[in-house]
């Protein structure tokens, strides 16, 4: 759900802009709507998959998401009927969302975890490659509605997978026990730790910076006098970086201190921000690829860091919790991007503010202890009753 949307959203403001006559700021608020949804069934849903695994959630929550997206195609209305049926893709497809997929990659994968959350997740930069230039491609040929039905048709396209290759980790774990004698801290305990309030911090100064440009790429490009195609095919490259970082801080948090990992990647991010400011559109392709770079690696961060620390026992919660509060900041960045623009006309503040707020949450991130005090904490069970003597 968040790739769909999130990713294709600059390519569908132009042409709702032309109909509808809304601001940048209101199309990109949509997204607030969707992620206020998702926060509300995130701790909910934590609470089920940690209970009855993630096959039974897919199997409700995508072909709910793709009802939500054909919705949005047969739109007619005003901007508040927009952004609640964006709220309904948001309540309808949490269950498509990492919060569950990652809850199985930490289950089956232990010493190489960072990488294949790496992989899987990449999965992603994927769709911030080819996204941006299908929906252009399918608005320019048949309008903004059919953007939307191809994002249906994408939504579904998951099922299959989810049905042959999706496992339940609560039946069946690697070391053969269920969620509830795993290995890892309560929710109390990590809740009233340091590490889980700087994972918050830090993760929320990132969500709300980084994913701000992604939305607004396309008009950003446009500004400058570029084609539609030719911006969405630019905005595409950030695909490239996504999936070149997710692979790279996979492989790199197995064997380093992943804090270490993560702040070059961010700052990173800052620089390409920097050079949008710098070079305009001659170097907006790098630029794209050096955001794309920490784009999307916040979400296996978050995974890695809830495994790592606080174990399995409270998985579920623990990172439904993070992502849920990251997951708004993330939908408030691109809105108040969009303020910054109808206030100035341009994006030169907001590309700063963004770079600073990286900067600071890659700092924050820095001062996560090295020890993993809860990860190998195994709840306590009650000693079995001795054996009765028969009569």
């Amino acid at each position: 759900m968040t790739a769909l949307l999130f990713y294709s959203l600059g390519s569908f403001t132009g042409a709702l802009q032309a109909e509808f006559g809304w601001t940048r700021t209101a199309i990109s608020s949509s997204f607030l709507y969707t992620t206020i949804a998702l926060t509300v069934a995130t701790a909910p849903l934590g609470w089920l998959l940690d209970r009855i695994g993630p096959r039974r959630i897919a199997f409700v929550s995508v072909p709910a998401l793709t009802l939500s997206l054909i919705l949005l195609s047969q739109f007619h209305g005003d901007l508040l009927h927009f952004h609640l049926l964006f709220a309904l893709s948001g309540l309808l497809g949490a269950g498509t969302t990492s919060v569950v997929y990652t809850k199985v990659i930490n289950s089956h994968f232990f010493r190489s975890r960072g990488l294949a959350l790496g992989i899987s997740l990449s999965g992603l930069g994927i769709a911030a490659l080819g996204l941006p230039v299908l929906i252009n491609f399918a608005i320019e040929l048949w309008g903004w509605r059919a953007g939307f039905v191809a994002l249906a048709a994408l939504s579904l396209a998951v099922l299959p997978f989810a049905f042959f290759g999706l496992t339940d980790p609560v039946k069946k774990s690697v070391d053969h026990r269920t969620d509830a004698a795993a290995p890892g801290a309560t929710r109390a305990a990590a809740l009233t730790s340091r590490t889980f309030w700087t994972l918050l911090v830090g993760f929320v100064l990132v969500g709300a910076s980084v994913p701000a440009i992604i939305p607004h790429m396309v008009p950003m490009l446009t500004d400058t006098g570029m084609t539609p195609a030719a911006a969405a095919g630019i905005a595409g490259l950030i695909g490239l970086g996504v999936i070149a970082g997710r692979l790279c801080i996979g492989f790199l948090v197995d064997r380093f201190f992943a804090p270490l990992v993560a702040a070059p990647l961010f700052l990173t991010t800052a620089l390409g921000c920097l050079l949008i400011i710098w070079g305009g559109p001659a170097l907006a392709p790098l630029a794209a690829v050096m955001i794309g770079i920490s784009f999307g690696a916040e979400a296996d961060l978050i995974a890695f860091f809830c495994g790592n620390y606080f174990g399995l026992r409270s998985y579920g919660f623990l990172y439904g919790l993070i992502y849920s509060v990251f997951a708004i900041a993330v939908s408030i960045g691109p809105i108040w991007v969009g303020a910054f623009f109808d206030r100035s006309g341009n994006y030169l503040g907001a590309l700063t503010t963004v770079a600073v707020m990286l900067t600071l949450g890659a700092a924050v991130l820095l001062t996560l202890p090295r020890e993993q005090a809860f990860a190998a904490t195994r709840a306590i069970r009650p000693e079995p009753e001795p054996a009765r003597a028969s009569h």
